[in-house]
């Protein structure tokens, strides 16, 4: 029998890969998930990220490959930091550029610009009707000053010269805003969640429907050098204006409720929380304490109705709704040894026991040399 050919298995494999990444394009987007945080605080949109507005937003750092419009030829590098969280109504965005200069410059006042791009159904393709949110303040940009956007099929324009709504708010300033200073950029925006046609991002959600799943990207541009930089970054893309239209480029971004967690009981004893539904935002470690009656103890936890154990307090991660149980069960006293002291941990019995064994051996040792 004739063994199988490696290289024809290696083509084989190549192909398949390949035509798995083509039929399944959503799973290209870039970098780990980034998840929303409850806002538990509502930001003032004012281009300033005021003392403790934004501490209950999930954060990430990223860095700017500032290429060429023309040939994709890397100029400079950006660090940059964004901020997410929602509620049931809007997201919030807020994105920082650092150490960059302040361009105001020709006739057209051309200052630096900043889009927050959404692919809105999370499928690796941007579709005609795809959202985002921008700022740039040359007249020649065609989402001048603070605008939604939305996606045409072939291009990115403004709400409002697709016949949309301009419904969403940003605002941004600059810490050094003289001609050629270095100083951060900040932009803070809201971005609807739900709202009529036409009127919202049309992310298509209700209270109900979240966590939501969308795509995301941070498209950062410089017209006065000719170059932009975009977050996630494809570096197999070598002009960054490529990328802005490439679904499968782009990041993915979870929105999530707050999510509640039941807490319930045997008879037998109470927990700390007390029995009843609490609601925490995405991530919360919850620590629940069972606290049995006098003559019962906790024999375990039910988590979704399963069996975890009976460590004591618990701690349950809130990354979805979730049921926690305390069974408690009745200290049995048979001998005069209660079932806790049954229950007791087996190393120390084992080691006991252990003992017990060594010391009778040699003394069986000893009894038979004496005989000896």
């Amino acid at each position: 029998m004739k063994k199988p050919n490696t290289y024809r298995l290696l083509v084989l494999s190549i192909i398949i890969s390949l035509s798995l990444a083509t039929i399944l394009p959503a799973f290209a987007h870039l970098e780990p998930d980034l998840h929303s945080f409850w806002a538990t605080t509502i930001p003032t949109i004012d281009g300033s990220l005021g003392l403790g507005e934004w501490t209950d937003a999930a954060t990430r750092d990223f860095t700017l490959e500032m290429r060429s419009r023309t040939d994709g030829t890397l100029q400079n590098t950006l660090d940059g930091r964004l901020y997410v969280k929602n509620d049931w109504t809007d997201l919030y965005f807020a994105v920082q550029i650092f150490n960059d200069d302040y361009e105001a410059q020709d006739f057209a006042n051309r200052w630096n610009g900043l889009c927050v791009l959404f692919e809105d159904n999370h499928n690796g393709v941007v579709e005609a009707g795809e959202n985002g949110m921008g700022v740039t303040s040359w007249t020649g940009s065609p989402f001048y000053s603070n605008n939604d956007l939305y996606y045409t099929g072939s291009y990115w324009d403004a709400d409002v010269n697709a016949g949309q709504t301009d419904d969403g708010s940003l605002a941004w300033t600059h810490t050094n805003p003289v001609q050629g200073n270095i100083g951060d950029w900040t932009f803070e925006m809201t971005i609807p969640l739900v709202g009529p046609d036409g009127e919202s991002y049309d992310f298509d959600i209700t209270q109900t429907d979240l966590p939501e799943t969308v795509g995301f990207k941070i498209w950062f541009q410089e017209p006065g050098k000719g170059t932009d930089g975009v977050y996630p970054d494809d570096p197999a893309i070598d002009i960054n204006l490529n990328e802005i239209d490439n679904g499968g480029t782009f990041g993915t971004l979870i929105i999530h409720p707050l999510y509640t967690l039941t807490i319930e009981t045997t008879a037998g004893g109470t927990t700390n929380p007390a029995p009843g539904e609490y609601q925490y935002p995405y991530g919360t470690v919850v620590s629940v304490q069972a606290l049995p009656n006098a003559g019962w103890m906790l024999d375990h936890w039910e988590l979704d109705t399963i069996n975890v154990g009976s460590t004591n307090p618990y701690p349950v991660t809130m990354d979805q709704n979730h049921t926690i149980k305390a069974v408690f069960t009745p200290i049995a006293v048979v001998g005069g040894i209660s079932a806790q002291a049954v229950r007791a941990p087996l190393a120390p019995l084992i080691t006991c026991y252990g003992i017990v064994f060594v010391v009778f051996g040699v003394m069986v040792r000893v009894t038979k040399r004496k005989r000896d």
